[in-house]
């Protein structure tokens, strides 16, 4: 059964990555996500080597996510779940790149993330 405050903060979390608002035709636009905190996210875009990117991630709700990005230079915060959003700039080493966000003891709520390429 899902909690009805997971709505509302999911709500949130789009609002402030803006994601509801792209479109196909976004040629900046990469990929975005929302998950339960819970079930933490999990992805491998596929990226062009030498390009860079922005990471953008918001975690609404409780506690706190461990944020890995596997690079040539891997990055690894740790966020709070405050509805504040954390932006990493990265620049693609391999065709692919593991994101990962993976909620900590006692973290609930949502987490969404949106990657974009880095106007040239």
């Amino acid at each position: 059964m899902s909690d009805p405050t997971d709505g509302r903060l999911g709500r949130q979390v789009v609002e402030t990555l803006g994601t509801a608002e792209v479109r196909d035709s976004d040629s900046l636009f990469v990929e975005a996500g929302l998950e339960r905190v819970g079930d933490g996210f999990h992805s491998v875009p596929e990226l062009a080597r030498g390009r860079s990117y922005e990471l953008s991630v918001v975690c609404a709700g409780r506690g706190k996510i461990r944020l890995s990005v596997a690079l040539k230079n891997p990055v690894v915060q740790t966020l709070d779940c405050d509805g504040v959003t954390f932006r990493q700039r990265l620049t693609a080493s391999a065709a692919t790149v593991k994101i990962d966000g993976d909620g900590m003891k006692g973290a609930a709520g949502m987490v969404g993330w949106r990657l974009d390429k880095v106007k040239k």
